[in-house]
């Protein structure tokens, strides 16, 4: 049981997609808990007007449809009653710290209101759950395979991988066929186990959903390649970066011109 000195906030958001500078929540799920256990949590759930059509590939995760928010408030009308709701709280999510919080901080001050999460300390179950169960190939081979490994060996780790990635197979392959009817081959495992398209080897560089090369990480994350010419001239002549990561830089540069 967890030992409270205040409330205790448990939220979760949907939103209209991944960027929390131009994405928009369109529904906030929030429990608050009491120190004690006399009082009873507070449960509210919200849908938010995002003020413009949520995407397809939105929907098609959370279910949520532009008729379903269609009569609710927008965030900034939400903006004083829910800051006013969790002043003064700690917070607990899951992914949060990369997700969630940002999300709702971005959304807070575009209301123009800044202090709602200060002073509060974030719990970030995700990052627990990944500090106790830890994701390494010795963790894999023992809950996939039941066996043991000694890491940090090359020849045996990859013997490990390959067990790790049948026994993965075996276990999923409803999963996987319904992803694609042509079951586990090489290219549908691949298309399953990448984050994002890479463009470099290194995935430094990505598709985005309208197909255009984006930054992958850093300042410039979700903007276009072209659109940042000195800072690819920076990373050209900089020298930790590998040369397949610089000439699809360079391809995409003259492409462009």
């Amino acid at each position: 049981m967890i030992k409270l000195k205040r409330p205790l906030i448990v939220f979760d958001l949907e939103t209209t997609g991944l960027d929390f500078q131009k994405d928009k929540i369109i529904q906030i799920a929030i429990i608050k808990k009491y120190p004690g256990t006399n009082k009873k949590p507070l449960e509210v759930v919200r849908y938010v007007n995002p003020g413009f059509k949520i995407p397809p590939d939105a929907v098609a995760i959370h279910g949520i449809t532009d008729d379903d928010v269609k009569d609710a408030k927008t965030f900034q009308e939400m903006a004083p009653g829910i800051a006013k709701f969790i002043k003064g709280c700690d917070v607990v999510g899951y992914n949060s710290n990369r997700f969630d919080v940002p999300f709702l901080q971005t959304a807070f001050e575009r209301a123009e209101i800044y202090d709602a999460l200060n002073d509060v300390e974030f719990i970030d179950v995700f990052n627990l759950y990944c500090k106790f169960n830890p994701r390494t190939l010795s963790q894999a081979y023992a809950d996939y395979c039941g066996k043991q490994l000694k890491a940090h060996k090359a020849d045996a780790d990859a013997k490990a991988t390959i067990e790790v990635l049948e026994a993965i197979i075996e276990e999923h392959k409803g999963e996987i066929n319904a992803h694609n009817l042509e079951g586990p081959t090489v290219k549908n495992l691949a298309e399953m186990s990448r984050k994002s398209k890479k463009i470099d080897i290194l995935g430094c560089i990505v598709e985005n959903d309208k197909g255009t090369p984006v930054f992958s990480f850093g300042k410039h994350k979700g903007k276009a390649v072209t659109s940042q010419r000195t800072y690819c001239k920076w990373l050209l002549n900089y020298g930790c970066f590998t040369q397949n990561t610089k000439q699809h830089i360079k391809q995409i540069l003259n492409a462009k011109t």
